[in-house]
């Protein structure tokens, strides 16, 4: 069975450890994510860009496809209503 003063002395070892954490959180710069964020942005603006020039040479590439699935689409929204 764990004593009281065993306790004591863990619930003290613990608090010392939280402090020492709190200190080296205090001592590290805090991280500017606002460039990240211009990253994951603009990375996403060009992905979009891709995207949007893929489909605007579809129907150039593969004329079959596209006859296909803009004839699914409108099945698909005629059936809807």
């Amino acid at each position: 069975m764990v004593t009281k003063a065993e306790l004591e002395a863990e619930v003290a070892e613990l608090r010392r450890q939280l402090a020492q954490q709190t200190k080296a959180e205090k001592a590290e710069p805090k991280e500017d994510h606002s460039d990240s964020l211009i990253d994951t942005i603009e990375n996403w603006s060009d992905q979009m860009d891709d995207v949007l020039t893929e489909l605007g040479e579809l129907p150039h590439k593969k004329p079959i496809l596209f006859a296909l699935g803009v004839f699914a689409l409108g099945y698909l929204v005629g059936r809807s209503r």
